[in-house]
Parts: structure tokens; sequence; C-alpha cells
């Protein structure tokens, strides 16, 4: 029999700072008018003050249905519900990316302007579940949802509570929610993992595998988080990615050298974050560490910037640039 974990009423009372100001991010699917529902009735019990949010994507015919819709739950429940529609879609980004990023943008404007505290999403075990097995088969980091995101100012109170928990809760209580017909096609790689991967391996291995890969998915998580720190106090101690100090240069091999491949990577891309303005994932960290070391000579960190390693220690220079003698 699948593990019963603790209520979404108790996940909110135990995750949700008291007395604070919650923006829930309202799509008007299940998981999010449960959580709104069930932030409601615990609100009075936190003194919370609860507003929401409904962004419109404008991807299907449906959206201002939807857009009405969430305006309608706000309503019954007296909570202030600010409506926001995305603008075109920029050639050649990615949706999904950008959606992501407008949808954060806009959540960040709305913290400043109504002075909240968090901004509350619905994402729940099932989700966690779902993105380890995605990023297992696409070999990629096996980051996960955060439970908080101090930087964004984004609380994930669900993430102990399965989907079957947040359906079970909108049954009995009658929660309404809209559909998003996108959610039942398998084409989609996360939908295939959740209507069918999911299920099979509950059905042939173990019921609680979901709960299963939920925790290991948190564990991982905390261990990247220690590696993580451990990689800053690395990266902290070396200060940086300077040009033209053969002894520098030779400091830092020789740290790395000592230091075992999950930390050494991770101090090479916090290294390089200041010059190149993002994280640079594990493969072309570990690239740089070879240069680092001196295993290689030169790496294209990225469009516009080749690094080159030789006696005379670091050199950045833009791509077009030849190397210097």
């Amino acid at each position: 029999m699948a593990r019963r974990r603790r209520s979404i009423e108790t996940a909110l009372k135990q995750e949700v700072p008291p007395q604070s100001r919650v923006l829930v991010a309202l799509s008007g699917g299940r998981d999010s008018t449960v959580l709104l529902d069930a932030l409601v009735k615990v609100r009075r019990l936190l003194k919370l003050t609860v507003e929401a949010c409904h962004i419109d994507h404008g991807l299907r015919p449906s959206s201002a249905a939807d857009a009405q819709f969430a305006i309608e739950f706000c309503a019954q429940r007296e909570v202030p519900c600010r409506l926001e529609k995305l603008g075109e879609k920029p050639a050649g980004a990615n949706m999904e990316a950008w959606a992501r990023q407008q949808r954060y943008r806009i959540f960040r404007e709305v913290l400043v302007e109504r002075k909240i505290d968090w901004v509350l999403t619905a994402h729940t075990a099932s989700d966690v579940a779902e993105t380890l097995l995605i990023k297992l088969l696409a070999n990629k980091e096996l980051t996960t949802i955060e439970r908080r995101d101090e930087r964004r100012r984004c609380l994930r109170p669900l993430l102990d509570i399965s989907r079957s928990q947040v359906v079970e809760y909108g049954e009995e209580h009658k929660v309404p929610f809209v559909e998003d017909p996108s959610n039942a096609d398998t084409a989609l790689v996360r939908n295939r993992v959740r209507h069918e991967l999911l299920p099979f391996l509950e059905r042939m291995f173990d019921p609680s595998a979901e709960w299963i890969l939920a925790e290991r998915a948190q564990a991982v998580a905390a261990d990247c988080s220690a590696l993580d720190l451990l990689a800053q106090r690395e990266a902290d101690a070396l200060g940086g990615l300077p040009e033209g100090d053969p002894g520098w240069l030779r400091a830092c091999s020789e740290r790395l050298t000592t230091l075992p491949h999950a930390l050494r990577w991770r101090v090479a891309e916090r290294l390089a974050k200041p010059l190149v303005g993002y994280e640079l994932g594990e493969s072309s960290s570990v690239e740089l560490v070879k240069l680092l070391t001196g295993e290689i000579e030169s790496l294209q960190i990225k469009d516009g910037l080749r690094l080159f390693s030789d006696r005379f220690g670091l050199r950045i220079l833009s791509g077009a640039t030849p190397r210097p003698a």
C-alpha cells in the first residue's frame, strides 16, 4: 500500500510563514486551485494576507475563459486577483523558457508593488518525481524543484503532497478547476512520464514509487547544495580568473587536482560565472578544469570568448582574435 503523508492543510500550516503576505500563482488548473482553496481555509489561523495572480499566456482559444474563471474563483473566496497577459513571444525563443521567464518577471513586479513576502506555487511531490525521471532519461544534472527559492522569493509548500492527495482534496471540497488539454498529450515527455512511466513503476515495482523518487530527488538536491557551498568557498579562496598570472594558474591547478570530480567542476563553474554571466553546467565546466590543469591549451567558452592557458597564465580573448605568441 502506498505511503500516506501529512494533509494539505497541515503542510500549509508548517510551510507558510505566519503573518506573511503571499501571492498564489493561479493557473486555474487543479493543483493551483486546491492550493488557493486550502490556503484560504488556514489564512485566519496563520494571519495571512492572500492574493493571487493569473497569467494569460494566450496560447489557446480558451485562455480568455481561463482568465475569467480565475477572477471568479478568487472573488468567491474574497481573494484579490491580479490578471496579466503576456505579449508576443520573440521570434526564435523557446516557448517554455520564455513563458517561465515572463512569469517570474511579473511575479517580481507584483512582489514589489504589493509588498508581498512570498510567491506560492502548487508544485507537488509528483512534479518532483517526474522531474527526476525526466532529467535521468535526458542525462542532465539532477537539479530538483526547490522548496524555498530565496532569490525569487518563491515558496512551494506542497512538495510533500502527492497529486492523488490534491485530487482527493479537490473532490472532497468540490474545488472547481480548468483542464489544460495539453496535459493529456503524450507526445510531450513530461506527460509520458506522468501518464505512462510512473503508473508502470507503481504497478510493477512499488506503489510508493512516486514518494521514493521524490525523496531521492530532494536528498540529491541536499547533497548538491552542500557541494555547491564547498565549491563556493574554494572559488572564493582562489579569487576569480585573473589574466597573465602564472603563479595563480599553478596554484589553481594544484588545488583543483586535489579535489574530487564532483567538487572540481563546480569550483571551475563558479570561477567562470563572473566572466560569462551564467553557470556553465557540468560538461563545459569539466572542459574548463582541463584548461586550468593543463590538459588542454584553449577553450571556446561561449560565442566570442575563448580562453588560453600557457606559461604566462590565462589569456581571455574574443573568438576572432588570434592567440598571442
